[in-house]
């Protein structure tokens, strides 16, 4: 057995896709490798900036044969009455090489065939570990490639070299106009840089020699046990984000941190763009009191190399964030100059999304929709009027220096501008909780006006795209239009309210901009969070058919839907959770199979005890379950539920829905869809999967 090394060396990677190539990396040369009959030991990919490299231990040197079953006529066919071989066994035979004391007879399905069986001899691993290369290779997939030479291939960066080793043996594979080799190459920046791999295990261990981490956790507990280190010796600490530690890891071969200090005191400016700055421009991680409350003067970088001259490097990022800070600084007294009012204005100059009007013209739409919003869920005159200034104000600090120069400050400087011409607290608040949730696990809004305005926003967008035809997948999304659905289901997770009514604002978005599909529109949109909530509701665990059972109520109960679909998974085991299920489905197939009544239940026309208790229950159930969303108590809601069942099968067992007087069957049938109203109130049952 050896081991197989493979190395593609490249052109820089951007650092925020070199995990998910490293990833992919593996997946694809695993499947491609279990499509052979060669056994193997353990695969591992790793990576730098510079690199993408595949290993796997313990290759035998050929592939184990094959005996590969040949199905070939039946027996009436392949002989004929004396039992002797016919031109169709003849043809057989030969096409496969075969003789006839070779075949078998065996019955499949009640019919006897003829069967032959053919060695095949294993390849050699070589020709396997090639294919498996240039499998993994071609069927990477990223947004955005590059050309380079006359092959014409695309790839993430340009590659240079590839390094193909099977034990000693260069293993023979040409990609992109590159023929593989055995050399590889030290630290980009280092002398000599190309160096001979004799075999896999020095491959790694040569590498080490030359400033090259090749295990991206490797560098990231480089990184996180330095820079904590470095913190705490000016008393302080830092905050990981764990997709900008990811970031600083992979812009590295061999990472080395270094303290720096701030100076700020000659200079007014906010902390979030001292943060802006550091992480944004110098790749950095700022330096937080104990208490994490505040900045210190310090910055840690994280240089691409060793700790030689250490101090020249320092001095660099220093003064690179010296002349950034009094720009900044500069920037921020400027825009205080400026009253957010007039800043407004010049949204009119500002391009929302091509062919959609401006920024201005969004602004007024989002006021017109906070008016019929605050009419719809009956806010105070006090809660109104915030809400429309903080629509008002809601782009204010787009036109601004600092979000031109800084522009992942919007809405955080548009707070704090806020705050200091004198805008409300809420208000001021709702100008940066508006963009919450910017990632699936980030912090949500807190105030129902930040919840409102991010909302309505949202909103707003994907109505006026959708109903301009602005296409989009979950491949191609230019706008980010579902991830706009995906944050306004977020946000309605967090309101306090069972009910939000989303169908119609959309369906008043949708006169606001005179759509003339508006009805159409309002489906998509809908559907749109549906599916976004249900993609949402399935990432927390929660098993599918469970997330189906409440994304197919209507879209105005979209803020109870997870809290739904926890409830309904907690009891997916529970016998009784079973029964609801088989009722409920029972009772939606007589209902398809009957005529659909919509007359109210006749009391009247009951003639057995079995109707009037499956009413009465009923009717209490509905009672006590009106009371119980309000409060959103859907455990209670499920107990009721689980007492209602025995009621109804009992009523089954009892009573002949389908009648043959037309009055009394449809009278039966209304008071089941009455039952099944009641179920619906809390999911539909008829969604969850019963297995066995």
């Amino acid at each position: 057995m050896k081991d197989f090394l493979f190395e593609v060396y490249t052109e820089e990677i951007p650092a925020r896709l070199l995990n998910d190539l490293t990833a992919q990396l593996k997946t694809l040369a695993l499947n491609r490798l279990n499509a052979y009959n060669l056994p193997f030991g353990e695969v591992r990919t790793f990576s730098t900036p510079r690199r993408l490299v595949l290993f796997i231990k313990n290759v035998e040197e050929r592939e184990l044969e094959t005996k590969r079953e040949l199905k070939g006529p039946s027996y009436e066919i392949a002989f004929n009455e004396d039992g002797k071989g016919t031109k169709a066994l003849q043809k057989f035979l030969e096409s496969n090489n075969l003789r006839e004391e070779e075949i078998q007879i065996k019955e499949v399905k009640g019919n006897k065939y003829v069967f032959g069986y053919k060695t095949i001899e294993g390849r050699n691993a070589t020709v396997i570990l090639k294919d498996v290369a240039l499998y993994a290779l071609k069927n990477l997939t990223f947004h955005r490639g590059m050309r380079w030479n006359d092959s014409n291939v695309v790839f993430i960066r340009p590659i240079r070299s590839l390094l193909a080793l099977f034990g000693n043996e260069i293993v023979d594979i040409e990609y992109a106009g590159i023929k593989s080799n055995n050399k590889s190459y030290g630290f980009f920046f280092d002398s000599p840089l190309e160096f001979v791999v004799d075999t896999p295990a020095t491959y790694f261990k040569k590498l080490r020699e030359l400033y090259v981490v090749l295990d991206y956790n490797e560098r990231r507990e480089i990184v996180v046990k330095n820079v904590s280190n470095l913190a705490k010796s000016v008393s302080g600490k830092v905050k990981f984000e764990e997709d900008f530690l990811e970031e600083v890891v992979n812009l590295t071969e061999f990472p080395t941190p270094f303290l720096c200090e701030l100076h700020t005191d000659k200079c007014e400016i906010p902390d979030c763009i001292i943060e802006s700055i550091v992480k944004g421009h110098l790749k950095s991680f700022p330096v937080l009191s104990s208490d994490g409350e505040k900045l210190l003067p310090y910055f840690i970088g994280v240089r691409n190399g060793s700790s030689d001259f250490i101090e020249n490097v320092k001095a660099g990022y220093e003064k690179v964030a010296r002349a950034r800070l009094y720009d900044g600084a500069f920037f921020f007294k400027e825009d205080r100059k400026v009253p957010l009012d007039k800043q407004v204005e010049k949204l009119k100059e500002i391009v929302f999304i091509k062919g959609l009007g401006t920024l201005y013209d969004k602004t007024l739409r989002l006021v017109e929709i906070a008016k019929y919003l605050s009419n719809t869920i009956k806010m105070s005159k006090e809660s109104e009027e915030k809400l429309l200034r903080a629509c008002y104000l809601s782009r204010a600090d787009v036109p601004t220096q600092v979000v031109r120069e800084f522009p992942e400050l919007q809405g955080t400087i548009g707070e704090r501008y806020a705050r200091l011409q004198g805008e409300k607290e809420e208000v001021a608040k709702s100008l940066r909780e508006q963009y919450l949730p910017r990632y699936i696990d980030d912090e949500l809004p807190e105030t129902d006006l930040g919840k409102y305005l991010g909302i309505i926003d949202r909103l707003d967008t994907l109505v006026m795209s959708i109903a301009s035809k602005i296409e989009f997948s979950a491949s191609k999304d230019p706008f980010g239009l579902r991830k706009s659905a995906l944050q306004i289901v977020q946000v309605s997770f967090a309101l306090n309210s069972a009910q939000f009514p989303f169908e119609n604002l959309i369906k008043y978005i949708s006169t606001l901009i005179q759509d003339k599909e508006g009805d159409t529109t309002a489906k998509t949109v809908c559907a749109l969070l549906k599916e976004r909530a249900n993609y949402f509701i399935r990432s927390k665990g929660i098993s599918y058919d469970s997330a189906n059972a409440v994304t197919t109520l209507p879209v105005d109960m979209l803020p109870t839907f997870l809290e739904r679909a926890t409830v309904l998974e907690k009891h997916a085991k529970d016998e009784r959770f079973l029964n609801i299920v088989t009722v409920h489905k029972r009772i939606r197939n007589i209902l398809e199979k009957g005529e659909k009544s919509v007359a109210p239940v006749r009391v009247a026309l009951f003639f057995e005890k079995e109707e009037t208790d499956l009413f009465e229950s009923a009717t209490e159930s509905e009672r006590l379950i009106e009371a119980l969303l309000q409060n959103r108590d859907y455990e209670a809601i499920i107990q009721l539920l689980y007492l209602l069942v025995p009621v109804v099968n009992n009523f089954f067992d009892r009573v002949l829905v389908m009648d043959k007087e037309e009055d009394i069957k449809n009278n039966r049938l209304a008071l089941l869809s009455k039952v099944k109203g009641i179920f619906e109130k809390f999911a539909n049952f008829s969604e969850v999967v019963i297995e066995g």
